[in-house]
């Protein structure tokens, strides 16, 4: 089974309850993607890509807050988290900034998965679809089950 599988692909080997939908304007932020689609950033989630001392991190945090550094390295047992570089991104995840998801074998093979606590109070989010013009529409159910991320408190109020 190829790492760089499509959203698609995931979604449907893994049986999960939902969908990508594709923009003609790119919908790489969580701004964007609320315009763009007319969603509310809480019903989004960022798929954040995180570099540390043991290799890298895929932390997944409601779009109306910003992930934490501190609480991630706490989370993770590690004194100093940074955000991965665009090109560490592309190897270890096989998508381009604006486009990560966190549905890719590649996701799940090559990263820790962190997931805030307060997207389990949804039952569907929206996440990146793979590409800056895809969005994704998924169950949290069968996204914790499917990638069985550690859940814990990592994300902050936006300022």
């Amino acid at each position: 089974m190829s790492c760089f599988d499509t959203v698609e692909e995931f979604i449907k080997r893994y049986e999960i309850d939902g969908f990508v939908k594709r923009y003609e304007s790119p919908v790489e932020t969580v701004e964007r993607a609320s315009q763009v689609a007319g969603i509310s950033p809480s019903d989004i989630v960022k798929t954040v890509v995180m570099s540390y001392s043991n290799g890298f991190a895929t932390v997944i945090v409601p779009g109306d807050r910003v992930v934490d550094l501190k609480k991630v390295s706490q989370v993770l047992g590690v004194k100093k988290v940074r955000l991965a570089k665009p090109g560490e991104i592309r190897e270890v995840t096989g998508f381009e900034v604006g486009g990560v998801s966190p549905l890719s074998e590649c996701v799940k093979r090559n990263t820790v998965i962190v997931l805030d606590i307060r997207v389990l109070a949804k039952d569907f989010v929206w996440c990146g679809g793979g590409d800056r013009y895809s969005l994704a529409y998924v169950s949290v159910r069968r996204l914790v089950e499917v990638l069985n991320p550690l859940v814990a408190d990592v994300s902050v109020e936006r300022v």
